[in-house]
């Protein structure tokens, strides 16, 4: 029995190796069995590299080697990927992440570094003013163009439950967000502050208002800002758009759209399982769903699928970072061409919305859409002064 256990051990040796070599074999094969056997879906974004030529230089570098290694990785398909999800499943069990930006907390609550840093203390200060001034403009270019406008402060989940944090710290005595809200008192514009929304729903329901596994918040924490967000677009609008109204909670076990965004970059064996919170919504039949554009993070994106699925919104464009375009029609969302860059689209835009709705993190509000929509709606309403828009 004993000179069997080699034998068999070797065997489990040799088809471990085996494996990723019958993968890459296998994409030279035009059958669709072994191509589906060599194709891997790993979560996440690979950078493409450029093609790197054999050269003396290339090779007396490594730089050859290296690419033909990440070559030869990615040729390795499906069995590369069962290694790498059981590790990541053995350290995910362990209480450990694989992923450097992802934090797992107590609990299994996962949290992303650059929020935790931010709520730490550990952020890139920024120049609050400038950023609110910036933010006054834009809002009364918009008003002159005789639009409705908000600004939505979307919420960080590490400042929402820092007692979850795996190593608590003592929170930055001002945060950019701190900050920034006291320079935007000095300006008549409307602030959607989900930061303050989202504590007030996590203090009166027991349902949570982002989940455990997800890094944006869920359906009840974007709700509260939708709320918001219609009121005060309905003060400025002539026709008032049409209100949303949370019928009930339900909870299932089935993770949809970005509820658990987080885990599924950690690539585990198996995604864990437990009670999600979704919305269910009932919209008034006085109002017309307003015509939109959204200009901000990915926290918007479930911010318009609440609207677009309970038709409270019409055509409306989403410019995702200012660098992509996405258009809302009829319940669906499609995105542009490359050709449909955000600040080429914005006279189509801009000219078609009802109303504009400006968005960033708490945590992340030195992101850089909210100056290229400046640059780029200083240019369309030739109101550009030294490449601004005018002072309100």
């Amino acid at each position: 029995m004993k000179s069997i256990v080699p034998h068999w051990f070797l065997i489990a040796v040799a088809l471990l190796v085996l494996a990723p070599a019958a993968a890459m074999m296998a994409r030279a094969i035009p059958l669709k069995g072994p191509q589906r056997f060599s194709i891997a879906k790993l979560a996440g974004v690979t950078p493409e590299r450029p093609p790197i030529e054999p050269s003396l230089t290339t090779v007396r570098s490594g730089i050859w080697q290296t690419a033909v290694i990440d070559t030869l990785i990615r040729l390795m398909g499906q069995p590369r990927e069962t290694y790498i999800r059981l590790n990541n499943g053995i350290a995910y069990a362990l209480g450990r992440s694989t992923v450097p930006s992802i934090i797992i907390g107590r609990d299994r609550m996962l949290y992303e570094t650059a929020y935790v840093d931010d709520w730490c203390g550990r952020g890139t200060p920024i120049d609050a003013e400038v950023q609110a001034a910036r933010i006054a403009r834009i809002a009364a270019a918009v008003r002159r163009a005789g639009k409705g406008f908000a600004f939505v402060i979307s919420p960080s989940k590490a400042a929402l439950y820092p007692e979850n944090l795996p190593e608590p710290c003592a929170p930055a005595a001002t945060r950019n967000y701190d900050r920034l809200r006291a320079a935007l008192t000095n300006y008549d514009l409307p602030v959607i502050d989900g930061h303050m929304l989202a504590l007030a729903v996590k203090a009166s329901q027991e349902h949570p208002v982002f989940n455990r596994d997800g890094t944006h918040w869920n359906d009840l924490g974007a709700y509260a800002a939708i709320r918001e967000a219609l009121a005060v677009l309905g003060e400025q609008l002539d026709v008032p758009p049409r209100q949303l109204t949370l019928s009930r909670v339900d909870a299932d076990r089935l993770p949809v759209h970005d509820d658990n965004d987080l885990v599924l970059l950690l690539n585990l064996p198996n995604t864990p399982v437990y009670p999600w919170p979704h919305g269910r919504f009932i919209v008034s039949a006085k109002g017309t769903p307003p015509r939109l554009l959204v200009v901000g993070t990915s926290f918007m994106w479930r911010f318009l699928r609440i609207l677009s699925l309970n038709g409270a919104l019409a055509d409306s464009t989403f410019y995702y970072y200012f660098s992509r375009t996405f258009e809302y029609h009829d319940d669906s969302l499609t995105e542009a061409g490359k050709a449909r860059q955000p600040a080429s689209d914005l006279s189509k835009g801009f000219l078609s919305a009802d109303a504009v709705v400006l968005e960033a993190n708490e945590a992340v509000l030195s992101s850089s859409h909210i100056e290229a929509f400046e640059n780029a709606l200083a240019a369309l309403t030739s109101e550009s002064s030294k490449g601004r828009l005018p002072d309100p």
